[in-house]
């Protein structure tokens, strides 16, 4: 015998019975305000408004030298992170995933 025809005949309802039931209003807040900081936050890192990602690569880049300074490593080269472009590819995720977060809490609020 299925679950469904024992819970519906509990006296269940077929939502009920699958433990189905819809998103909660704060969830939904959450993610499109949560959605929508991650993609102005990512579009201005991606299109580098105001220099925000050369400044942030900058100061990566200084600490990386300075923790090497400090450990008496004076040759270390910049990693990766401490580089503009790589800064402007995580700001451009970052606008994508918010994107499909406000996307997604868009559905679960109509649907």
């Amino acid at each position: 015998m299925k679950l469904e025809t024992l819970a519906e005949n509990a006296g269940f309802g077929p939502a009920q019975a699958a433990g189905v039931h819809a998103p909660s209003p704060l969830f939904i807040a959450v993610m499109v305000l949560g959605g929508l900081v991650a993609v102005w936050c990512g579009a201005s890192w991606a299109f580098n408004v105001r220099g925000i990602a050369t400044r942030r690569a900058e100061n990566i880049r200084q600490r990386y030298l300075l923790g090497g300074a400090q450990l008496g490593q004076l040759d270390r080269s910049p990693t990766m992170w401490a580089q503009a472009w790589y800064q402007r590819l995580l700001g451009a995720f970052m606008a994508v995933a918010g994107l499909v977060m406000v996307l997604g809490g868009s559905a679960l609020w109509l649907g």
